[in-house]
């Protein structure tokens, strides 16, 4: 009785925190619609669930509306107590699925995650990502087509009985040729040296489909719709036989293929074109330390981990899905936003839509709007260039920071059902190093 009292009074203060957040922040300077929905939902939610602490469905979507809004230690109270009650409980088991997937516990998120509803598309995704993080690519194969993607069925089938990502060496260290707009290096695919971007924002290889055909990379039937640039892009399946950086070599590479010539000639103008991009999948191989005031990429052991410098800063950060590597912070002062790093953010060290922009009083002005299609390295959605006052990630601030609206699409914001808010980019770490600490989940920010 004293727990359900407990969780009772519980309630109760998330409804009186819930109502008072708004008036926290002027008009002029609330999130979005859908944001302020999401905060009505666990308005309701708290107040339906007060006296009813031992109903499951109740305190379920109490739990639903708390993830969200990133309340994650919130979620998990309200979700175990659910489980307490009804042990196989689907959305409470879905919902602790998701949390220990973003936290990369990946036996205890595929453990919760077959327990959720076989209807539940976002779920079935999640399993689906933490077979693909396991390397089980045959589990991921079974799951593909009711977590939608039935296009990728071929490619895993054959990552399965033909292996994926066989490394050889331990350590390189490459100088880049071009720090601006995105890092850039030179690297052997298939034996042919190209320029490819080191970017943090995408999961697997991507290159363009000519550099594809001159290097005969292997074509794999079917298409994945992949997350890159801030967007969901269709690729169709690859696999690289060989790519070498350095000393290292990575065999049976997942890659996708698709048109990035506009791209790879906006980001290296002066020279040969970008032939596409190096993303996490590779870089998660190893402790890689991009030193954007050296200009090298250091390739390290992963069990390694990574030292600690004088005045190092640690950031924690979660993996989204596959390969979102996702991170906390806030603009211009506001909320406590989640952002995903992608190193390959062209030009700019924060990235968002113009919802969000609006709701830290950033807006483009005149020339950035003639300016835009210097935006568009996609050719998508218009991005226009502004000047964001700063921004914090952990113990880290940079003030004036250059940043994209438009960067981030907005179907993206809730994407994983929880929402996020922006990217960040590459030049927030100017003349800085970031190490990914894979060990410890924590990013290594050493200035320079």
């Amino acid at each position: 009785m004293s727990a359900a009292r407990g969780l009772a009074s519980a309630a109760t203060v998330l409804l009186l925190l819930a109502a008072a957040g708004p008036a926290a922040h002027a008009e002029w300077l609330r999130p979005d619609p859908s944001y302020q929905q999401a905060e009505q939902a666990l308005r309701f939610a708290a107040h339906d669930t007060a006296g009813h602490a031992d109903d499951p469905a109740q305190l379920d979507t109490l739990g639903v509306a708390l993830l969200r809004l990133g309340r994650q230690a919130d979620a998990d109270r309200i979700f175990r107590r659910v489980l307490a009650l009804s042990p196989r409980d689907p959305t409470a088991a879905a919902g602790l699925g998701k949390l220990a997937l973003f936290h990369d516990r990946l036996a205890e998120a595929e453990s919760l995650l077959v327990l959720a509803d076989r209807e539940d598309r976002a779920a079935l995704s999640d399993l689906m990502s933490a077979r693909l993080r396991r390397g089980d690519y045959s589990g991921a194969a079974a799951l593909a087509p009711t977590a939608g993607a039935e296009g990728r069925v071929a490619l895993l089938e054959r990552l399965a009985s033909d292996g994926a990502w066989v490394v050889t060496g331990e350590k390189a260290d490459l100088l880049w040729k071009r720090a601006y707009p995105v890092p850039l290096v030179r690297v052997k695919l298939n034996g042919q040296p190209v320029l490819m971007a080191l970017d943090t924002g995408a999961g697997d290889l991507l290159l363009d489909q000519s550099v594809a055909k001159r290097c005969k990379v292997t074509v794999v039937a079917g298409q994945s719709l992949v997350f890159w640039e801030g967007a969901r892009v269709a690729a169709k399946n690859a696999v690289v036989q060989r790519i070498e950086l350095g000393g290292v070599r990575i065999e049976k590479a997942p890659a996708g293929i698709l048109s990035l010539h506009k791209w790879g000639q906006a980001v290296n103008s002066l020279d040969e074109p970008a032939a596409g991009v190096i993303g996490l999948n590779l870089l998660r191989r190893f402790t890689p330390t991009l030193d954007y005031a050296g200009r090298r990429l250091l390739l390290a052991p992963k069990a390694a981990g990574a030292g600690l410098g004088s005045g190092a800063v640690r950031v924690p950060f979660e993996i989204w899905g596959e390969s979102e590597l996702t991170v906390y912070g806030s603009l211009a002062g506001g909320r406590r936003m989640a952002l995903v790093l992608a190193t390959g953010l062209p030009g700019a060290g924060v990235g968002a839509p113009p919802e969000v922009m609006d709701e830290i009083g950033v807006k483009p002005g005149g020339v950035a709007r003639l300016m835009k299609g210097a935006g568009a390295f996609m050719g998508g959605a218009p991005r226009y260039e502004v000047g964001v006052p700063s921004v914090a990630v952990g113990g880290l601030v940079r003030d004036k920071v250059p940043g994209w609206s438009g960067a981030l699409d907005p179907s993206e914001l809730w994407w994983h059902g929880v929402r996020r808010d922006a990217i960040l980019g590459g030049e927030f770490f100017e003349k800085r190093s970031l190490t990914i600490d894979w060990q410890r989940r924590e990013l290594v920010v050493e200035e320079k």
